[in-house]
């Protein structure tokens, strides 16, 4: 019977710290609002779930 096999590859933690540093440095100065809040997670989920590899393979 094929199949299909899916491997998840997480990022690197340099990575996920790359994306961190990036979304403080846009976001500093600014003021901690609701919405400014909710602009960083958001632009933070969008960045690393860029980072996060899938590999899908068909197995028989």
């Amino acid at each position: 019977m094929a199949r299909l096999n899916v491997q998840i590859i997480e990022p690197r933690n340099a990575d996920v710290n790359a994306v961190l540093a990036e979304i403080e440095r846009k976001y500093r100065g600014k003021v901690a609002t609701s919405e400014t809040i909710a602009d960083m997670e958001r632009d933070a989920a969008r960045l690393i779930r860029r980072l996060i590899t899938t590999k899908v393979t068909f197995v028989k």
